[in-house]
């Protein structure tokens, strides 16, 4: 049986982020975040420096940076080098309809889930739509079709 949300409420990140996600060294060899990705079937990954949290790299990073008229002259790539950009960065707590706005205003594809100061997940567009599907999906159930 689906479990019924309060729609009186409004849900924070911690309702629909993935808890602990994967994650790599800045200075891994590109090839390790490459194999990581598909070997958990993830797109994100949150970059870590000496054990504490830098930035993000995802997929398309990585596919953009490798593509014709892009790519970096043969050498030994690392994360590092597909690391340009600052992430998004947002508490355990924070209100879900915030945070879903500021990302499709700024058009980024994931959110970092801190707390504490600690690292507690990862919200993506994919976590932020199957969230919001089974979340009208509730709302649209009708008592009967609890009933066994």
């Amino acid at each position: 049986m689906a479990k019924i949300r309060d729609i009186h409420h409004m849900p924070t990140l911690a309702a629909l982020m993935t808890p602990f996600p994967y994650h790599i060294d800045i200075d891994a060899p590109i090839e390790a975040a490459t194999a990581l990705m598909e070997e958990h079937k993830v797109h994100h990954l949150p970059v870590t420096r000496d054990g504490d949290l830098e930035t993000i790299i995802s997929q398309g990073d990585i596919e953009r940076a490798q593509s014709p008229g892009h790519r970096l002259e043969e050498q030994q790539l690392y994360v590092r080098d597909f690391c340009a950009r600052r992430p998004y960065i947002a508490d355990i707590h924070d209100p879900l309809d915030k945070i879903l706005l500021a990302m499709a205003d700024t058009g980024i594809g994931s959110v970092l889930v801190m707390k504490e100061g600690e690292l507690a997940g990862i919200v993506t567009v994919t976590d932020a739509l199957r969230f919001c599907g089974e979340y009208l999906a509730d709302l649209v159930q009708s008592p009967e079709d609890g009933v066994a």
